[in-house]
């Protein structure tokens, strides 16, 4: 495998990491956002700042996981080493592997989050409180979701992303 590859498979991996870490940041946007809008006199501050987020997001996807070659040229990832990294495996491979774990973790990680909220909002219910948290319930729900469908189908994932498998020298 060539240290380009490498760099490849490594850089598309954190981009899809952070890019399902982002799943929960999505709520809390737009529930800033609305919450700005009804109580805040100037709102334009913080919406600047909550676009610009979602604008860094988007711009992780698009370099990170359809774009890493970019990112390796820029930094100059694979002018130093000229060495081949002894791999048997391929990169696509690797990646269907990463993204099956990143899958795994992410589901286990929000199986107890979406039973903690889900708890708490039948609890609160039984006690006559308002409690909002229908919109974690769903995010919660759907990170579960995306978690569960990348680890069950992380070969379609992996031809997403390099669209053809081949493309990638070994």
């Amino acid at each position: 495998m060539k240290t380009r590859t490498f760099w490849t498979i490594l850089i598309k991996i954190l981009g899809l990491s952070i890019l399902l870490s982002s799943l929960t940041v999505i709520p809390e946007f737009f529930s800033t956002l609305y919450a700005t809008f009804q109580t805040s006199e100037n709102p334009t501050e913080i919406s600047f700042f909550l676009v610009l987020i979602i604008i860094i997001y988007i711009l992780i996807l698009r370099f990170c996981v359809f774009k890493p070659n970019w990112i390796i040229n820029k930094l100059k990832l694979d002018k130093e080493i000229e060495e081949n990294i002894e791999l048997n495996i391929k990169a696509s491979t690797i990646l269907n592997i990463a993204i099956a774990v990143i899958g795994g973790l992410t589901f286990i990680g929000s199986i107890p989050m979406l039973c903690e909220t889900l708890f708490e909002f039948f609890r609160q219910d039984e006690l006559f409180i308002d409690f909002n948290n229908s919109k974690w319930i769903i995010a919660y729900f759907l990170k579960a979701t995306i978690g569960f469908l990348l680890f069950s189908n992380s070969k379609a994932v992996t031809k997403i992303i390099f669209k053809n498998a081949d493309e990638i020298e070994d």
